[in-house]
């Protein structure tokens, strides 16, 4: 587990002016790490005011990778089970296996009016602390079983909406036709990539923005025709390239005419490729945007230590996030949330703290799985409801007394200003999205406080169905059969079966693509590994020496170097 230096935190106080006023030891990792000024602005500025009297929101216990893996402790994005809807009794496809103990609906049930969360309802107990008791309220409310809303022929997806032909695709919104892919928005026919953004046509890409038909490549922005590239931008027919701006025709970062591009191109060899990425990097990834710190954002402004979104303005600690503004400690949230803190997995929510799964609401605290509501505290699986505390309906007078009481209690169990501990999960470290940032052991999640899914599930694989090894799989997708969709694929690495889908062989034949030998899980794991790290490094460029933030440790073999420098040397 890596953790920002000193030095790093330093750095950035200088660089943008903005003064360490404490240094405080988080409690779980025992290092040291600032509040800044504007920490303090925003803390004031987003503490709930009931009637004329501001609650402060305290400091942060946890320093801010702790506060991040704990947000995600709670978040499963891609391990799907087969179950019974506890409500209609029929399969579903749910992120919660059989074994837990919540009842747990399908979609179109939960969001009907069959059911009424606030029958669950109760008191709050001031001879116990919060938590203790929103936990038991949490077992109690039925759970909705897959959130994908308004899709359409995309059943197989999780923390995705409006989308269209989609197929395992997790924490994408307005895609078409996209399969085995995360954080997937408004991209059509988009295979096997993370983090893709208004693209099309594109294999095997991590972290791309407004690219056609690219296979092979990373951090990329309007490439288009084009494979193996990293850090490129504008290029078209190029190939095995980095660092390139603007450029046609490249192979290797070497000019080449039309003729010669074409004549070349199917003599590479994979050596040569391997080879090629040996290159020099950059020190972040930044596109558009205006005084930021971070990587792999785009169409920014005003962002400190935020990673893998776009148009974010005034906001620090985020992870993958997208249209967002005044929002401190967030995780896979957005689309038009402000004024936001400690929030995972929100979207459209404005004036909400230590929440998970929110949409649509406003001044809500302490709440999970709520949506289209207002003035909520301690409550979950609302909807269209106001005044509520614990799922119990009361006055706007009533409620307002009620949580400073509540919120008062809080601070002196020391519960105030700090998000649900990861106890409180409903998933095995192992199954969240945690374990992919921060990987541990079983034995270390139990040290930590994380519960672990041992538990394992058979796969279904109908009867007399014919299974083949990967390995003996022909790489000519031209020899390939349609029956291949009817065959279980061993995958080469774990033996996983897994399975080729029609859309996704008609989509490697048109862009004469190999099939995959590996399971989309392994493949998944795989292009986590080549995302950057999720932490900063106090760097000094390669060619001239100043002192640069990157998300590339020193002791990388790579050479590293400024964007100054870069744009020289790709000009």
């Amino acid at each position: 587990m890596q953790y920002t230096s000193k030095e790093v935190y330093e750095y950035i106080s200088q660089q943008t002016n903005d003064p360490i006023v404490e240094r405080k030891t988080c409690e779980v990792s025992g290092v040291q790490f600032p509040i800044y000024q504007s920490d303090l602005a925003f803390y004031d500025k987003i503490s709930p005011v009931i009637n004329g009297v501001k609650y402060q929101i305290p400091t942060p216990k946890l320093c801010p990778e702790e506060r991040e893996r704990r947000r995600l402790s709670f978040r499963n994005e891609r391990k799907l089970y087969r179950r019974t809807c506890d409500a209609s009794g029929k399969a579903i496809i749910s992120i919660y296996s059989p074994d837990k103990p919540h009842k747990v609906y399908n979609p179109k049930i939960w969001r009907s009016d069959s059911r009424d969360p606030m029958d669950y309802g109760r008191d709050f107990d001031f001879s116990r602390g919060f938590f203790e008791q929103f936990s038991e309220l949490l077992i109690k409310v039925p759970k909705l079983g897959i959130l994908n809303m308004q899709s359409e022929n995309s059943e197989y997806s999780n923390r995705s909406n409006s989308n269209k032909d989609c197929y395992l695709v997790f924490m994408s919104s307005y895609s078409e036709n996209s399969l085995y892919g995360t954080f997937i928005q408004k991209s059509q026919s988009c295979i096997d990539c993370l983090q893709a953004t208004h693209s099309v046509h594109c294999y095997e890409c991590y972290d791309i923005e407004g690219c056609t038909q690219i296979h092979y490549s990373n951090h990329c922005s309007d490439c288009s025709f084009s494979s193996y590239l990293d850090y490129c931008h504008g290029c078209s027919y190029c190939y095995g390239c980095d660092n390139l701006r603007n450029k046609q025709y490249y192979i290797f970062n070497k000019q080449y005419t039309k003729e010669e591009y074409e004549r070349i191109l199917p003599t590479i060899t994979k050596e040569q490729v391997e080879q090629a990425k040996q290159n020099i990097q950059r020190e972040s990834t930044l596109v558009r945007c205006e005084n930021c710190v971070g990587t792999d954002i785009v169409d920014s402004k005003n962002c400190y230590k935020c990673y893998g979104g776009f148009e974010a303005i005034d906001s620090k600690y985020l992870l993958n996030f997208a249209d967002t503004k005044d929002c401190y400690d967030c995780t896979a949230f957005g689309h038009n949330c402000a004024m936001n803190i400690e929030n995972i997995a929100g979207e459209e929510d404005y004036m909400v703290g230590f929440t998970f799964s929110t949409v649509r609401t406003h001044h809500v605290w302490y709440s999970m799985n709520c949506y289209d509501s207002s003035y909520l505290f301690g409550c979950d699986g609302l909807r269209n409801k106001q005044y509520c505390i614990f799922n119990k309906q009361y006055t706007k007078e009533e409620y307002e007394v009620l949580v400073a009481k509540i919120i008062g209690h809080m601070q002196q169990t020391g519960e105030r200003g700090e998000f649900f501990p990861s106890s409180m999960s409903s998933f095995g470290y192992n199954e969240t999205v945690a374990n992919e940032y921060y990987p541990i052991s079983k034995e270390e999640s139990r040290n930590l406080g994380f519960a672990w899914m041992d538990q394992e599930y058979p796969i279904n694989i109908p009867e007399n169905a014919q299974m083949i090894r990967a390995k003996d799989i022909n790489n000519d997708i031209n020899t390939i059969d349609d029956d291949i969709t009817n065959k279980i694929i061993l995958c080469e690495d774990t033996e996983k079966p897994f399975r080729i889908v029609r859309p996704e062989l008609d989509f490697y034949r048109k862009h004469q693509l190999p099939l995959p030998k590996k399971h989309p899980d392994v493949r998944h794991e795989e292009r986590v590994m080549r995302r950057k790290s999720r932490n900063l490094f106090l760097i000094n460029c390669s060619i001239c020496g100043k002192p640069e933030l990157s998300s590339y440790s020193p002791t990388e073999s790579s050479k590293i170097i400024c964007s100054e420098c870069l744009e020289k040397s790709t000009n």
